[in-house]
């Protein structure tokens, strides 16, 4: 009985995926808008649309979305792009409205309609590393290597940072003859004589390097 659910369940899936692949024409048929350079403004982030051909700025709360290949664009993080006739879902090519569903409030997170993502993130010093059908999830590191390679130019600063940490105090004597350099915004700054000062740097040529 156990393996006839699973064949079942398998064929659904097959049926289903086969039905969302209708909604979309083929990439070079389509025309996208312009392209998404810089990022998006007013908090949107960028979003590739489920047919997995073009990026835009994800739609916000009450803004249109969907339509024919999803030409009206795809909802933010946490927004479903809901039919505007009824309560649930908007039916592709169905025009619809981005708003939050109480039955979806992780929309967007996962979404087998749009294209399978891979990457990685840092988890302290290990990369951990996914894979998911989203239009608006992106990875900080696009492979386990990348990764690995961050943290480990990470620990070399940090290592750089800890043998160059070198505390100085002025001597307890009045007469404050004591000098050093501090990093600042505006570079090296370094004094001579002060009573009034602790320095990181005891001269402007070993602040400079750590600069």
């Amino acid at each position: 009985m156990f393996g006839k659910r699973s064949v079942m369940l398998l064929n659904l899936l097959v049926v289903v995926r086969a039905v969302l692949a209708h909604e979309c024409k083929p990439c070079n048929l389509r025309t996208c808008a312009v392209k998404v350079a810089h990022g998006c403004e007013g908090g949107r982030s960028v979003a590739r649309d489920p047919c997995g051909c073009c990026d835009h700025c994800a739609r916000l709360e009450w803004e249109p979305c969907g339509g024919q290949d999803w030409a009206h664009g795809y909802c933010a993080l946490g927004l479903t792009c809901a039919s505007i006739n009824s309560t649930g879902a908007a039916t592709i090519p169905e025009i619809g409205v981005c708003k939050l569903l109480p039955g979806n409030p992780d929309a967007g997170l996962e979404d087998e309609r749009c294209p399978l993502i891979t990457g990685c993130e840092k988890a302290e010093a290990e990369c951990v590393c996914d894979a998911r059908y989203s239009c608006l999830g992106t990875f900080t590191y696009p492979n386990e290597e990348t990764c690995m390679k961050a943290i480990k130019s990470e620990g070399r600063r940090h290592e750089h940072r800890e043998k160059h940490k070198e505390k100085y105090v002025g001597p307890p004597n009045p007469t404050c003859i004591f000098s050093g350099c501090n990093l600042t915004a505006d570079g090296c700054m370094c004094e001579s004589q002060s009573c009034h000062h602790n320095f990181t740097y005891i001269n402007r040529s070993q602040c400079q390097e750590a600069a």
